[in-house]
């Protein structure tokens, strides 16, 4: 099945860039499936010679890539149909998301490596794909520029841990890391998270995802898939060695944090749907990279994949915002409701410290808590509210996320030792909680923050 997708792609790219009558989209489609036996041949060699692997966390992603390519595939057909390059485009993007498919899966370092760097290439090239627009080349060139610094990181930190594993096997590498000198240990670990920053977009690699709103918006909502929070899957991946190197882990956090928050500021700010949606991502990819350096891989990845259908879904549907009057079916609620909410989170979440019952997860859990608890009020507020939906909706919302994380967290590493633990986490859900109740107060930025906000990620 896991050889069968590549596949998939590349033949739903011939068709969807078959803007021909049905006679000549057979021809095209036959192409397509050479391509598709090519990619599938080359897979099927890796698979026999062992440079695959697909554990739980390789299927997740695979699902996630395949469902979310074949949809904007099907959506380019028609949003692109006065495009000046439609096969191009539908090419590029079947061989990014057979590049991605391929880095979930292989596990032999010179492959993965190669896969790595093709998916960054290929996403600045889709990044710029409208030709003879300056603003479009100028952001492919940001992007390259961020790539090229993190994917020169990812090369040397896995150099670094072939050499000293004496292995070019991913799993032979993270397995061996209790071998490594505690230098090359640490300097993999940075390494590492240096190339994640860098492909999801934290500070100060920003910039590069808030320009990417130049590529056509099917690109937009396709980087979801398993480019921009490619990050995460590789901390996951990786997930021995940083727990091993707790400075590191502790970097992460902090570099988590911080874009959590810029991110959050960027999209509060942006007047344009696109960007405020990618300021948007900025935050999600800081609280993903967040929950990996406190040690909750299960949430990360469960983040990664609910995060990545939900803001796909929102890109491919920004345009229907254009000319639509906004309705105020929903009002947010006031300072006093959200920091009564934000009350009963910390107290929830002492109570769990408290009885011992915390975990890794208890940061992600507490802010989800927050989070749907606003939301039920919000809609609480609405002109007509509909209680039992509501109530109905917010249970089913929640055995849904209950669900699959306890799913996810049986593919992903168990928690080694967090450098942020107990009282401390309640401290790292401050900043976020105390942003909820400034947004209830409707409080005002300083103007020079407010510029540099509105401006961020926007610098040639």
């Amino acid at each position: 099945m896991i050889l069968l997708l590549p596949a998939l792609m590349a033949v739903l790219a011939a068709l969807a860039a078959t803007q021909v009558p049905a006679s000549l989209a057979i021809g095209r489609a036959a192409g397509g499936m050479g391509v598709a036996f090519a990619i599938s041949l080359a897979l099927a060699i890796a698979a026999g010679t062992g440079a695959i692997a697909a554990p739980g966390l390789s299927l997740a992603l695979l699902v996630l890539t395949s469902f979310v390519a074949t949809i904007v595939l099907a959506f380019s057909q028609r949003y692109l149909r006065a495009d000046r390059a439609p096969r191009r485009f539908a090419a590029m993007v079947a061989a990014l998301a057979a590049s991605v498919l391929a880095v979930v899966v292989l596990d032999n370092v010179i492959a993965f490596a190669a896969a790595w760097l093709l998916s960054g290439q290929l996403l600045a090239r889709l990044i710029g794909h409208v030709d003879g627009w300056a603003e479009a080349r100028a952001a492919a060139a940001r992007a390259r520029r961020a790539f090229i610094f993190g994917d020169v990181a990812l090369l040397t930190a896995l150099a670094l841990a072939a050499a000293h594993a004496g292995s070019l096997s991913l799993g032979v590498i993270v397995s061996a890391e209790t071998s490594f000198e505690p230098e090359v240990l640490i300097a993999i670990a940075a390494l590492v998270l240096v190339a994640a920053m860098a492909r999801s977009a934290l500070p100060p690699f920003e910039s590069w995802l808030i320009g990417s709103m130049t590529a056509p918006t099917p690109v937009s909502a396709l980087m979801h898939a398993g480019l921009v929070n490619a990050g995460g899957f590789l901390l996951i991946r990786f997930a021995p060695v940083i727990e091993a190197a707790p400075a590191v882990q502790l970097a992460a956090i902090i570099a988590g944090t911080s874009a959590a928050l810029w991110g959050t500021g960027i999209a509060l700010v942006r007047p344009d749907i696109k960007r405020a949606l990618a300021g948007s991502t900025v935050a999600q990819m800081g609280f993903m990279i967040l929950s990996c350096g406190l040690g909750a891989y299960g949430a990360a990845l469960w983040h990664l994949i609910a995060h990545g259908l939900f803001k796909a879904w929102l890109f491919l549907a920004s345009g229907s915002a254009i000319g639509t009057p906004s309705a105020p079916a929903l009002r947010r609620p006031d300072a006093t409701v959200a920091g009564a909410v934000a009350v009963l989170v910390l107290g929830l979440g002492g109570v769990m410290l408290w009885t011992g019952g915390a975990s890794a997860t208890l940061l992600p859990l507490m802010l989800a808590t927050a989070t749907g608890v606003m939301t039920l009020v919000s809609a609480a507020n609405a002109t007509t509210p509909r209680w039992p939906q509501l109530i109905g909706l917010g249970a089913l919302l929640a055995a849904g996320h209950a669900a699959g994380l306890l799913l996810i967290e049986r593919a992903v590493p168990q928690i080694g030792t967090a450098p942020v633990t107990g009282p401390l986490v309640l401290v790292l859900a401050l900043p976020f909680l105390i942003l909820w109740v400034w947004q209830a107060r409707r409080a005002t930025l300083p103007p020079s923050l407010y510029v540099r906000l509105l401006n961020a990620g926007l610098a040639a």
